[in-house]
């Protein structure tokens, strides 16, 4: 699925919710370096290479992108990928769709198992069944 693929299914199934989130899309570097503060807003995360596609999902309800390169360090993987292998790779993109306002924040956890189920991460979240 490539990444225009994402943001289509997103917009697609949220509809008018979808104007609660801001949608990034960085590389590793730019995600390490950046001062927007839209960056750093609760969300989720969708990394995507060209490769292997989507790669992980995840949330956070504080800080997305502080939680998605937590997962370089980590070196989250599976049998197929480890994110620190990816993780200079200017390939890699990181998108992050962040709420706007913390009053939607509620709106995370529904994004995240909806990607989660739709959108077929090569590495799985362990917390959605």
């Amino acid at each position: 699925m490539r990444i225009d693929e994402v943001i289509e299914k997103f917009k697609s199934e949220f509809g008018v919710i979808a104007e609660c989130f801001e949608v990034l899309q960085l590389s590793v570097a730019e995600a390490n370096s950046t001062v927007d503060p839209r960056s750093n807003r609760p969300g989720i995360y969708v990394y995507w290479h060209p490769e292997y596609e989507v790669v992980l999902v995840g949330k956070s309800q504080s800080n997305s992108k502080k939680r998605a390169l937590q997962h370089i360090s980590d070196n989250s993987r599976n049998d197929v990928v480890a994110m620190s292998d990816l993780a200079d790779d200017p390939n890699l993109r990181l998108l992050l769709f962040n709420v706007n306002e913390d009053k939607s924040k509620h709106w995370v956890l529904a994004l995240e198992a909806f990607f989660e189920w739709n959108i077929e991460p090569v590495i799985k979240a362990w917390r959605i069944g």
